[in-house]
């Protein structure tokens, strides 16, 4: 798989799923039968209420042990694939992210918030940009080795960068590895479970009732960028979709957008002129 480039993420999801089944039956995947097989998957999803996205890496984990470690394509046939269940995306209105932003504690929530928003960009990224990452000249921010092997350039707006110089005022100068520490290591970066953390904490806090995560930020920012004029076209390259079609989550909001091809806006200025 690290051979193939696959991603990180997908390496340990799917190396759990097989570890958990050994540790389960205390024997190889090969030596179960297909139907202790289906029953440890039920017994997953009922019995720890996985979802059916999780259950699903854990097959798709088995499958591919299966075709391509013990060479079993009889296994791999007769387990089949969940179906996902599908959830409304959450997006947020204008009032709801001013409250948030109004519910941070400190410049680094804040940072991290108006990062989320005004660029688009997933939690891994965020917590791997460094510094030498941003130029605020032309106010861009390099993505480097994102979902995929990719190098992307998103840009930020005139707010945003003055919350980045006050984040840098506030902690002493500008950060030297990494723009967000880790609070327990020096110089480590923030973990993805201390943004989820962050975020949660920020919701808490603003008594909103929608389920929020760092990744509702990503789906706002799509779907107020076409709103505000963006381009789809350019939004797939923001986004680092490789393929248009992939921006399924921002797809069913374009009812309400208005397309111009090519337009550069930032969405948190626009939002604080509101």
């Amino acid at each position: 798989m690290s051979l193939k480039n696959n991603a990180f993420a997908t390496r340990q999801n799917y190396i759990r799923g097989v570890r958990d089944l050994i540790l389960h039956f205390q024997r190889l995947p090969e030596n179960c039968t297909v139907d202790e097989i289906k029953a440890y998957l039920v017994h997953q999803r009922d019995e720890k209420n996985y979802s059916s996205s999780t259950i699903n890496f854990r097959v798709c984990g088995l499958k591919y042990y299966f075709r391509f470690v013990v060479h079993r394509l009889d296994l791999v046939v007769k387990i089949p694939n969940p179906r996902i269940q599908k959830y409304d995306t959450e997006i947020l209105n204008f009032e709801e992210l001013k409250i948030l932003r109004r519910c941070c504690r400190d410049m680094r929530q804040l940072l991290i918030l108006n990062l989320l928003y005004d660029t688009g960009i997933r939690v891994r990224e965020l917590i791997w940009l460094r510094p030498s990452d941003f130029d605020k000249h032309h106010r861009m921010i390099t993505i480097r080795n994102s979902k995929g092997k990719q190098t992307r350039v998103v840009h930020y707006g005139l707010q945003l960068r003055t919350i980045l110089n006050s984040y840098c005022k506030a902690r002493g100068g500008v950060p030297v590895n990494t723009l967000l520490e880790s609070y327990k290591e020096k110089e480590k970066p923030l973990s993805l479970r201390g943004v989820q953390h962050i975020v949660r904490q920020i919701v808490k806090r603003s008594g909103i009732k929608k389920r929020i995560s760092p990744h509702t930020l990503r789906h706002t920012y799509a779907v107020h960028y076409l709103n505000c004029g963006g381009s789809l076209f350019h939004l797939q390259k923001l986004l680092g979709h490789k393929n248009i079609t992939l921006a399924l989550t921002t797809l069913h909001y374009l009812k309400y957008a208005n397309l111009p091809e090519g337009k550069t806006l930032s969405i948190l200025d626009y939002l604080l002129d509101q």
